[in-house]
């Protein structure tokens, strides 16, 4: 019977943990989530472990991830079950950790555990970091604390929240409690408290730039079903034309179009790319735009930079998707599923290319699910990149809270490197952030809009755009001192 309440408490944990993402995007939960877990963990024997860490991953990331039921029952089940390794590894861990180090001891372990799993989760061309719980977060005052220790840094300091919960509602000796909650309360104040106030004293001094652009944004809702049907692309290049010379007379410095506006490749398209340099030159405005291109057979997920002379200059996506530009192990894929023989394999770029404008400024492209890529986004501001621009075609996912997730990723990015970042959706959601993760103007989904805004590059990036690629490295000591620790003081007492 206590078996079934352990994986009760997991599964609590789960579903607790996917409601503080969009939608609902309960975003408090995400602070006590993870209490459920922490006591089955502590109630269960190690071969349990693993399991409790399924029962939990498995349940939030279907919950989480829903929509990808678009792509199939199949698919969705797969991806639950593949990305809930990080919540198995986590669960074996902690159970380890209670077990052998003291209350104070876990305050750093525990934490650390879990940011080296999501950590972990995000890396090679299978990385999906959809999902860190840092995300969650959508209080300004704490979202400040990512833009010294990123995303996971963010992670950590939740993890910490709900381990000194954990501790003070748990068993165990009174005064040891007591003693143990004092600590935690001191911790927890330094990390959400007075870490996050210094954090924007200092924006607040050393914040400002006078290189400001006019952008506007250009939101067309087509349909996937449209966009798919090539008989169209006559009547979506006239949309996107209409509303560009609609965007036009707001004067702005650059328009920016989403990903993959056309249904050919970028080849077949210099004559309607010769048009729009047209309706661009008297106004002597900048566009962005995503497209794909054949290059002697290589075929590349684009954005496009248009700059007021007309040169044309692109990035080409670094961080393809999965089973959605290409096929991993294509031979043994195919067998399983012969639908991956109509799956495209895009070929990668390797270029973390910085764009220059005529306004003293600098930007970078990302394009669709690379937002959430963090480590790929410090690559373009340590090149120079001082704004971020995501393009992306999120129409795939209809009304589902995919779009809303990934702008709230989006976001993220601009905390953690303290850069402003521009979104713009084929369907929504289109949005401009400040550097300190105000939403300054956003659409709704599935609608029809032109955006309009102003935003400051950045003057300088975050301390995390310059010291946190140190991050990782820190959990990860964390956890070997402790293996050490105890390795030595086990030697001594032999």
């Amino acid at each position: 019977m206590s078996r079934y309440v352990n994986y009760l408490l997991a599964a609590l944990s789960g579903i607790l943990l996917a409601l503080s993402f969009p939608y609902p995007s309960i975003g408090i939960l995400a602070w006590v989530g993870i209490i459920p877990l922490l006591f089955a963990i502590k109630r269960s024997d190690f071969k349990i472990t693993p399991v409790l860490g399924l029962v939990s991953g498995v349940i939030f990331f279907s919950i989480l991830l829903y929509w990808i039921l678009i792509f199939g029952f199949m698919a969705w089940v797969a991806l639950s079950l593949f990305l809930s390794l990080s919540f198995i590894l986590f669960t074996s861990g902690a159970w380890v950790a209670m077990q052998a180090y003291r209350s104070t001891a876990q305050l750093l372990i525990i934490p650390s555990l879990w940011a080296t799993c999501e950590y972990i989760r995000s890396l090679g061309p299978l990385g999906f970091a959809w999902g860190n719980i840092g995300s969650a977060v959508n209080n300004p005052y704490l979202l400040w604390i990512a833009s010294y220790t990123g995303e996971i840094g963010l992670g950590f300091v939740i993890v910490l929240v709900n381990l000194v919960l954990f501790q003070i509602l748990g068993t165990g000796d009174m005064r040891e409690r007591m003693r143990f909650a004092v600590t935690g309360i001191l911790v927890l104040m330094l990390a959400v408290v007075v870490w996050p106030a210094i954090g924007m004293l200092v924006h607040d001094l050393g914040k400002g730039s006078s290189k400001v652009i006019n952008v506007a944004l250009v939101q067309p809702n087509i349909e996937q079903r449209v966009k798919l049907d090539t008989s169209n692309n006559g009547l979506i290049k006239a949309r996107y034309l209409v509303m560009t010379r609609e965007a036009l007379r707001s004067k702005p410095n650059l328009v920016i179009w989403p990903e993959n506006i056309f249904v050919s490749f970028m080849s077949d398209e210099k004559k309607f790319i010769e048009e729009t340099k047209r309706i661009l030159n008297p106004t002597k405005t900048s566009l962005v735009f995503g497209g794909i291109d054949d290059i002697e057979g290589n075929i590349y997920n684009n954005a496009f930079y248009l700059n007021q002379e007309g040169t044309l200059q692109s990035y080409r996506k670094i961080h393809l998707v999965p089973f959605g530009e290409y096929v991993p192990v294509r031979g043994l894929v195919e067998q399983l599923n012969s639908m991956a023989k109509l799956v495209i394999d895009y070929t990668p770029g390797d270029d973390y290319k910085v764009f220059d404008t005529h306004h003293n400024g600098t930007f970078s492209t990302v394009i669709c699910f690379e937002s959430s890529d963090s480590r790929l986004v410090r690559r373009m501001v340590r090149n120079g990149a001082r704004m971020l621009i995501v393009i992306t075609n999120d129409g795939w996912f209809g009304k589902t809270a995919a779009a809303e997730q990934h702008f709230q990723i989006s976001r993220m990015r601009a905390v953690e490197y303290g850069i402003p970042v521009i979104q713009a959706a084929n369907t929504g959601i289109s949005g401009i952030v400040s550097r300190s993760g105000e939403v300054k103007a956003r659409t709704k989904l599935n609608e029809k809009r032109v955006l309009y805004g102003s935003i400051a590059f950045a003057s300088e990036p975050s301390f995390f755009a310059r010291f946190g690629y140190m991050m990782p490295y820190f959990y990860v000591i964390i956890i070997l001192a402790a293996i050490l620790y105890k390795a030595l003081r086990k030697r001594a007492r032999a």
